[in-house]
């Protein structure tokens, strides 16, 4: 039945008019051939950007605003600059930032460090291709929290005013990946890494062209992003402590320990979180929400582990002490999981020390270590390249256990075949902890407003656009732990 409000209904606007209300008002098939092809004219001008505008009707093309832009090479490679938007289209979302989290993964592109092995390690087309990005104008940043400013034409997700969180990995919901339940993997996330696959959003003074770090940039005053990039959230919460929960260190971390997409942490397990910056600290609550028993930290920085404590480890290690060093470390592990249960003929543990097949160690692992960009101004692990700790991470595992990898190592790394094959481990690649964005994202917001998740003992430096690249200093330097810029 029609009312008032069908958009059929006589007095609506040729763009708005359906075969059905120009039926049920009784005009004639040619009338409604013409109305048609009026609506098809209007929806080709509105793809062409035409009516892409914000809730105030204003266009965003032509608005000036600020961001940090890394260009070229060098320690002076990035530089806050003034920008202009470009008109948008299609699948954009045009975001006013309010927060972004200053990513330990962003420091080489943001300060431009160079390190020798990187260029031993690059192959030739690996080289061309690193060019290639050095010679654009790129606005640094993996995402964020935000008001949506306007929407192309296609955009159904959101709308100009709402709420949402820039997601540092998409979900289309359509690709190969996400309609296998995989969409950690979406296959958006990988032409958005490549140069052709960026889209210019914005232009310097000069008229250089502006693109978006992974196509959602972050460390600007707007964000302009793809759909398949942006989550709805519903929450009044602080912008720091908001984007503390949905920073891609946060949903990685809460992703590997609670949402279930590539390994289910069981009920009252036995979990170790290898490396306690951001992404491990958001791993240690997220175990604690999903009820483990015993949650055991290890990192070298002291201040780290006691902030382990605050999100909830039940048990903190430093692998620099004595006796907590190499295979000593897991065996420390091992044992202090064996005494939760050591009677096998009460579900416990075969307990044969460091043997393949022994029942003791964590059930669950976070690997969130990885390598070191330059060295810590305050505790150095024993590894820096990362390698070390993510194969202690499988080591220390029972023999039902599952590991999930979540940080950036560099070299290589191997396993025993028969233990890799036969010993009943399984080990996961944790891109955004294998979490699914639109699903999980709004969880994390309400572990935050419920009170679940704790934000303060990983916030440790909010600070405004304009001290990002000094911050910088400290982010890889691992002087502080997350640091958010706030707008």
């Amino acid at each position: 039945m029609g009312t008032n409000n069908d958009p059929g209904d006589a007095g609506s606007s040729p763009a708005t008019v359906s075969r059905r209300g120009l039926l049920k008002n009784g005009l004639a098939v040619a009338g409604s051939v013409a109305a048609m092809a009026a609506t098809g004219a209007a929806r080709a001008r509105v793809r062409a950007g035409a009516s892409a505008q914000t809730a105030s009707g204003t266009p965003v093309a032509g608005r000036k605003f600020r961001a940090w832009v890394s260009r070229g090479d060098g320690p002076n490679r990035t530089t806050l600059q003034q920008l202009t938007l470009r008109p948008i289209a299609g699948r954009q979302v045009v975001v006013r930032t309010e927060a972004a989290n200053l990513c330990y993964t962003l420091s080489q592109p943001m300060l431009g460090i160079d390190r020798p092995a990187d260029d031993v390690n690059l192959t030739p087309a690996g080289r061309a291709l690193r060019e290639q990005f050095n010679s654009m104008a790129i606005i640094q940043g993996h995402g964020g929290v935000g008001i949506v400013e306007a929407v192309g034409p296609d955009v159904r997700r959101v709308k100009p005013g709402d709420r949402v969180c820039v997601s540092g990995t998409p979900q289309c919901g359509v690709c190969y990946a996400c309609v296998r339940g995989r969409s950690d993997m979406c296959q958006f996330l990988f032409p958005a890494n490549t140069p052709a696959g960026m889209t210019i959003v914005a232009e310097m003074r000069d008229g250089t062209p502006v693109y978006m770090n992974s196509q959602i940039g972050g460390f600007g005053e707007y964000m302009v992003t793809v759909e398949e990039w942006v989550v709805p959230i519903m929450t009044h919460a602080n912008a720091a402590e908001l984007e503390v929960a949905c920073a891609c260190t946060s949903v990685a971390g809460l992703g590997a320990t609670t949402s279930q997409g590539i390994a289910v942490m069981p009920p009252s397990a036995s979990a170790a979180v290898m490396g306690c910056g951001p992404l491990g600290l958001s791993a240690i609550q997220g175990a604690r929400i999903a009820g483990a028993k015993m949650i055991i930290a290890v990192d070298p920085i002291r201040v780290r582990r006691e902030a382990a404590l605050k999100c909830g480890a039940t048990h903190v290690l430093d692998p620099n002490q004595d006796g907590y060093q190499g295979d000593r470390l897991v065996a420390k592990i091992r044992e202090l999981t064996l005494q939760a249960n050591p009677s096998m003929w009460g579900g416990g543990f075969y307990d044969n020390g460091n043997a393949a097949f022994g029942g003791a160690g964590p059930d669950f692992v976070v690997e969130a270590v990885g390598a070191e960009w330059v060295p810590p101004t305050l505790e150095r692990g024993p590894d820096p390249t990362g390698i070390v700790p993510m194969r202690q991470s499988y080591d220390m595992l029972n023999g039902t256990g599952h590991v999930v990898m979540t940080s950036l190592p560099t070299g290589d790394i191997s396993f025993p075949a028969g233990m890799f094959a036969l010993a009943g481990r399984s080990c996961h690649a944790g891109q955004a902890g294998g979490c699914s964005p639109l699903r999980d994202i709004p969880k994390f917001v309400s572990f935050l407003d419920n009170g679940s998740f704790d934000p303060k003992p990983i916030l440790t430096a909010p600070i405004p656009l304009e001290k990002v690249l000094e911050t910088y200093n400290e982010v890889v330097h691992r002087a502080t732990i997350l640091a958010v810029m706030v707008i």
